[in-house]
């Protein structure tokens, strides 16, 4: 068997899942950096990948760039409009192909989503022997998903690490002292 610090390692992001479950349950955002170095735990990473809907806004853009920096190649999308108003915008496909398409050269795939659509992709790499691992907050994480995975790490249980409070939380924890 491989030491755990020659297991190859591969990260996949569904940044849609972490960044607005980060926001509607906790009201912070995904600390992506801290995410990642948990991930690979002094393991080899091999690549690392965020997967993201495009949307022209500045903030974005800084995002964008803070992700690269701490070591995502970022895979983006364009939202798809329907001539009804619909939208849709998600890269389940995407990610899953990619993760197949690494699984040889790698030991361990770390999906980093509480989407339970993914359990057939679990289920896929498993059967080509790569160990598979997850990482979410655990509130809306599928059970179904925590289930199949080899080992499941909720990000909601270290919040100081996982998280960075938003401008808007941070202004509702100031206290103003009273002389």
């Amino acid at each position: 068997m491989i030491s755990n610090s020659e297991q190859r390692i591969g990260v996949f992001v569904d940044l849609s899942n972490l960044y607005h479950t980060a926001r509607r349950i906790h009201g912070a955002r995904p600390n992506f950096g801290n995410i990642l170095e948990t991930a690979v735990g002094g393991r080899k990473l091999i690549r690392a990948f965020a997967y993201g809907i495009a949307t022209p806004t500045s903030e974005e853009e800084k995002f964008l760039e803070t992700l690269a920096k701490v070591g995502f190649e970022l895979r983006m999308k364009d939202l798809q409009v329907f001539a009804d108003g619909t939208k849709k915008g998600d890269w389940d496909v995407g990610l899953s192909i990619d993760a197949l398409r690494y699984a040889k050269k790698l030991d361990v795939v770390v999906l980093v989503t509480g989407d339970g659509d993914f359990v057939p992709l679990v289920q896929a790499l498993q059967h080509e022997g790569v160990r598979v691992e997850g990482m979410a907050f655990g509130e809306s994480s599928s059970i179904k998903l925590k289930e199949a995975v080899d080992s499941f790490t909720d990000l909601s249980k270290d919040k100081r690490k996982f998280l960075i409070p938003s401008r808007l939380a941070q202004l509702g924890r100031i206290r103003i002292r009273h002389r």
